[in-house]
């Protein structure tokens, strides 16, 4: 188990949201002042081969005894040129996804994990919907095209990033304490996914960790 270092930061002190997940993201950009000092950060790095070749996600496990609400506006996972955008789609649970067609061809979205679904086929400019109720990876495939794989992960707290081709990721506003970090890619196998990384975060302050699956 490793620890990260809280780094104490002054009042101008600034940290990376970094929350939208993305296919193969740059590396977050725009930092935003901690909340009034109420809350802590998490930056650092994930070492490992998979991350130059697969979308990695990094997320707080839970926050024992707070629920979280999901958000109002549903994200989307579209389906382009043949591919699932983003590959990789973290959510909260409880959210409802949108799953949309852009291409000039019929598509379909099934999922053989959790308690499984199939959304049927549907053409371009529709969408269909589906709310995640349980935590876990859900494989997102297409009936028409095999070849299509996508990835909706649900998670039971908002804070989770996805990291650059270099490892590097921010997580931003994290009620202080000490919690649980875990990395998620689809190359990793079960032993590296149940892995935890212990995180201690301060109030007004940003803590570093590296992570090794």
């Amino acid at each position: 188990m490793r620890y990260a270092i809280p780094l104490i930061l002054g009042a101008a002190g600034m940290l990376a949201a970094s929350v939208a997940a993305q296919d193969k993201p740059p590396c977050p950009g725009a930092d935003p002042i901690l909340q009034e000092g109420a809350t802590g950060g998490l930056k650092g790095t994930v070492k490992h081969p998979s991350v130059k070749k697969c979308p990695t996600l990094v997320y707080i496990e839970e926050i024992p005894g707070k629920e979280f609400k999901p958000p109002e506006k549903n994200p989307v996972m579209d389906q382009k040129d043949k591919v699932f955008v983003p590959r990789i789609l973290p959510v909260l649970v409880g959210t409802t996804v949108d799953f949309v067609n852009s291409d000039d061809f019929e598509h379909n979205v099934f999922s053989p994990d959790g308690e499984t679904y199939n959304l049927g086929n549907w053409g371009k400019g529709e969408k269909r919907s589906y709310t995640f109720k349980r935590p876990g990876a859900y494989v997102q495939l297409c009936k028409l095209h095999p070849e299509m794989v996508g990835y909706v992960v649900v998670l039971k707290t908002p804070y989770f990033a996805i990291a650059d081709d270099n490892g590097n990721f921010r997580i931003s506003d994290i009620p202080p304490g000490t919690w649980k970090a875990k990395v998620w890619n689809e190359r990793l196998k079960p032993k590296q996914l149940d892995a935890t990384y212990e995180v201690t975060l301060q109030k007004g302050a940003e803590s570093e960790i590296e992570i090794k699956p």
